[in-house]
């Protein structure tokens, strides 16, 4: 068991890191859109071109990248491409270059995300224990640390690209230590030929639960800053902070994931949580009050924290394929939710503005949670049929 720490550890690094450039970039979402005089439908067609290459990139990771050269190797890749795309959006000098520059952000996060789960998964059915939630923790804690430092940076540097110049350094030094201390080898052999073949019906059903929370993650994320700086009127550093609202909830959620399912069980945390959380968010989001909406975004995050792992976790069990295949077609549709979310979002946002999104949000999640526990409800009968 032990010789599986480093492994796990260093994906625990990588998603820290990751989600920290993300969230400090995504707190410059405002800035960036005003210093390019860009619309947020204009934003949503970057967002989509980002989406589409990561599509395909999920898919040529599991199916190609990995069964090649592993995944460590496709880590370490996806680590190097990555460290420079925040600093290129917001160094570019017009719409278009930076509708391109959404090309290399698809593609590392297409390499990084399915292969770091499928490490993760791999530890957690050889050592029998639950370890997703503790890795997406470390994506929470990643976020919530960048939406901190960024309101930090943003009062105290003026120009966004040292910021990025400063953070992408570190990424690269963290290469150098998994080279050096961490993840020297493949937990799974490498499988020089891969057939494809589609997935079966559960995972598509699965992999729709992910594309909805993706989609919704986009509106958290994306527009979240966007929607409390423009509809309520509040300042650029506070838009940040309510990404990190949402990443408090998540992150204890996640730490205490492994006590819940225990005590509970994955059908109560995965799904009655979510439906609890959505209604709580949209209740918040009709005072349009921020001393209401600041616990309703904590509370929505606590809900829905541990609904990504459980959907991990029931479609490996119910999947025949191999556990890269699994994950990256559950992925590649998940992360399918990043192409149309935050494409209509944009231009839901100008028709009807960014407060319909955010109930949209609430109304999503409610079908989200409906949906897995009718799942799950159906394996269980299945399971004591056999």
């Amino acid at each position: 068991m032990n010789s599986f720490n480093k492994e796990r550890n260093a994906c625990f690094g990588v998603a820290f890191l990751l989600m920290f450039m993300i969230g400090i970039y995504f707190v410059h979402i405002p800035w960036n859109i005003d210093r390019l005089n860009i619309t947020e439908s204009q934003l949503g067609l970057g967002i989509f071109i980002f989406g589409i290459f990561n599509f395909f990139s999920n898919q040529m990771s599991g199916r190609m990248v990995v069964p090649r050269i592993g995944t460590t190797r496709t880590i370490i890749l996806g680590i190097i491409i990555f460290s420079f795309c925040p600093l290129l959006l917001v160094s570019v000098p017009n719409y278009n270059t930076f509708l391109i520059s959404w090309i290399p952000f698809g593609i590392s996060i297409g390499l990084l995300f399915p292969t770091m789960q499928t490490q993760i998964s791999i530890i957690e059915e050889k050592t029998s224990k639950i370890v997703t939630p503790l890795f997406q923790a470390c994506f929470s804690a990643g976020s919530l640390f960048g939406a901190l430092c960024a309101a930090f940076f943003i009062q105290n540097i003026s120009d966004p690209r040292i910021t990025f110049i400063l953070v992408g350094s570190v990424f690269f030094i963290y290469i150098l230590i998994i080279l050096i201390f961490g993840m020297k080898k493949e937990i799974e052999p490498i499988q020089k030929n891969i057939k494809f073949k589609m997935p079966s019906g559960n995972i598509f059903i699965y992999g729709f639960l992910l594309m909805m929370n993706f989609a919704t993650l986009g509106i958290i994320i994306d527009w979240s800053p966007v929607w409390l700086t423009k509809d309520l009127g509040a300042p650029l550093y506070l838009g940040g902070m309510i990404i990190l609202f949402f990443n408090v909830g998540e992150i204890f959620a996640r730490l205490l994931a492994s006590k819940l399912i225990n005590y509970f069980n994955e059908e109560i945390v995965g799904g009655y949580f979510s439906l609890f959380s959505c209604i709580i968010l949209g209740l918040s989001i009709v005072t349009m009050n921020l001393n209401f909406i600041i616990p309703g975004m904590i509370l929505f995050g606590f809900g829905t924290a541990n609904f990504i792992a459980v959907v991990y976790r029931q479609a490996i069990k119910s999947s025949n394929e191999p556990i890269n295949l699994t994950v990256s077609n559950l992925a590649t549709l998940g992360f399918a939710g990043f192409i149309f979310g935050p494409v209509i979002v944009g231009y839901m946002a100008e028709y009807f503005g960014l407060t319909f999104n955010m109930y949209v949000l609430s109304v999503i999640w409610a079908i989200n949670g409906l949906l897995l526990l009718y799942l799950m409800s159906k394996n269980n009968k299945k399971t004591e049929i056999v």
